[in-house]
């Protein structure tokens, strides 16, 4: 027998395991999920894609499923409350912005019971799992694929210059990764392309959107990629206007304005959604797990360019085939090494 000592610890030690330990996944069919949102569903890109995958989810695995957003985006206070409301009520809980991953980082560890589901962003603690992306592979081709555009485009002797535009929502790691693959990619098919930024200051804010997309096609920008949330229809307006192109971004945006928009860097949101879920629900919820999705894996890529293709002719969509492919293969087996500027986690958490 147990001395009363010791029994007293052995119970100490099973109360502090209870406390730390993560909550188990409810059954399919009972299990509760949240997907919190800083901005409204409806800009027909990142937030309606996860809403899709949650959807799906619902669906497939008979998960119930609420899509909750803060009335008052860039008010750091509503959102601590959304997220602190969301980790009570609910068993998984699914967050996907700047902000929301930096209030899931400060505040998981007073939620040890609940579940959080963390994309586009890594946090290692036994109650997260998160996915996110290498997506300047994918990047770096799209930047290729411009730089080759605008260098066939461009008159013989005409001096003009070759430059690319890039509209950012805000100056975020996420942001400044996919841009600096952009870059690397425009460059290594011309040293001579310049590339040029834009950022509105937020991603809510449609018209903001419109105005910088005039200023970089001023300034004489050929291409613009489109990464500035509700900011990206206006501004493919003004791209349409311009006669100009335009690179879309996370969804294949290539048939808004056929033969217009040159391709879309794919991340597939949705998909990150349904397989957080679906671990979830079958009891394989894996804390601590960073996974990250990346041209080998399937998880990132460009859209296959057929609207373009169609519109512009045979002989440019079989150089482009041609070069973007090499460099895709240089990239999966590691002769092309792009840096992320992503921090590689927001915090190793206990």
């Amino acid at each position: 027998m147990l001395s009363p000592v010791c029994f007293r610890t052995l119970l100490v030690l099973l109360f502090a395991f209870m406390l730390c330990a993560p909550a188990k996944a409810a059954v399919a069919g009972s299990l509760r999920v949240a997907l919190l949102l800083e901005t409204s569903l409806g800009d027909k890109d990142w937030n309606d894609a996860l809403a899709l995958g949650l959807e799906r989810a619902s669906k497939d695995l008979q998960v119930h499923v609420a899509i909750l957003s803060a009335s008052q985006p860039r008010d750091t206070l509503a959102l601590e409350q959304l997220f602190r409301h969301a980790a009570r009520e609910y068993d998984l809980v699914l967050v996907a912005s700047d902000r929301l991953h930096e209030i899931l980082r400060d505040n998981a560890a007073n939620f040890r019971r609940t579940l959080f589901g963390c994309i586009d962003a890594g946090i290692r603690a036994p109650n997260i799992m998160s996915v996110t992306f290498a997506d300047e592979q994918a990047a770096y081709l799209a930047g290729a694929a411009a730089a080759m555009l605008v260098r066939q485009q461009q008159t013989p002797g005409s001096g003009e210059q070759k430059i690319l535009g890039w509209i950012s929502g805000e100056d975020i790691p996420a942001e400044r990764s996919l841009f600096h693959g952009f870059s690397e990619g425009a460059l290594v098919i011309d040293p001579e392309v310049r590339v040029i930024q834009a950022i509105t200051g937020s991603f809510n804010d449609a018209e903001a959107g419109r105005s910088e997309a005039r200023n970089l096609l001023q300034q004489g920008a050929k291409v613009l990629v489109l990464a500035c949330g509700m900011g990206n229809r206006p501004a493919l307006e003004e791209v349409q206007k311009a006669g100009a192109y335009a690179v879309g971004l996370n969804v294949d945006h290539d048939r808004l304005l056929p033969g217009r928009i040159l391709t879309s860097i794919l991340k597939f949101p949705d998909r990150a959604v349904y397989d957080i879920v679906a671990a979830t629900a079958a009891g394989k919820f894996k804390g601590k797990e960073i996974l990250v999705r990346d041209l080998a894996n399937g998880g990132v890529d460009i859209t296959a360019m057929q609207p373009f293709k169609a519109a512009v002719g045979t002989k440019i969509a079989k150089n482009l085939d041609r070069r973007l492919q090499e460099l895709r293969q240089e990239i999966v087996r590691g002769a092309i090494r792009l840096k992320s500027l992503r921090a590689r986690t927001l915090c190793d958490c206990n």
